[in-house]
């Protein structure tokens, strides 16, 4: 009878050991497909940081060329700007002819 038991005992505890490695499985299982999903996004995400970077740097770089191009479109030293304020007080360039009219006369 005593053997009976301690048999009985053994398919019992073998019975818990393979019932504990199947939750074991099912829970890494379970696990993994949970992780696997976000490792994936993760790397996605670094990916787009990256891109975002670069984007970004991109912009800064064209914003200061337009800003240079802009303040050398407004820049009220041009040449152009410089002969008007000259032809205002009467300077004028070598091969020009400046007409003033009288309005008094």
């Amino acid at each position: 009878m005593n053997a009976s038991k301690t048999k009985s005992k053994g398919n019992k505890k073998a019975k818990e050991n393979n019932l504990s490695f199947f939750y074991t499985v099912i829970i890494v299982i379970i696990v993994a497909v949970i992780l696997i999903p976000v490792w994936n996004n993760l790397i996605v995400i670094g990916k787009r940081d990256d891109q975002i970077a670069a984007l970004t740097q991109e912009r800064n770089s064209r914003r200061i060329k337009n800003d240079a191009l802009e303040e050398k479109v407004n820049d009220p030293t041009d040449d152009e700007y410089i002969a008007d304020i000259a032809r205002e007080n009467g300077y004028r360039m070598s091969n020009e002819i400046i007409f003033y009219l009288n309005p008094g006369n």
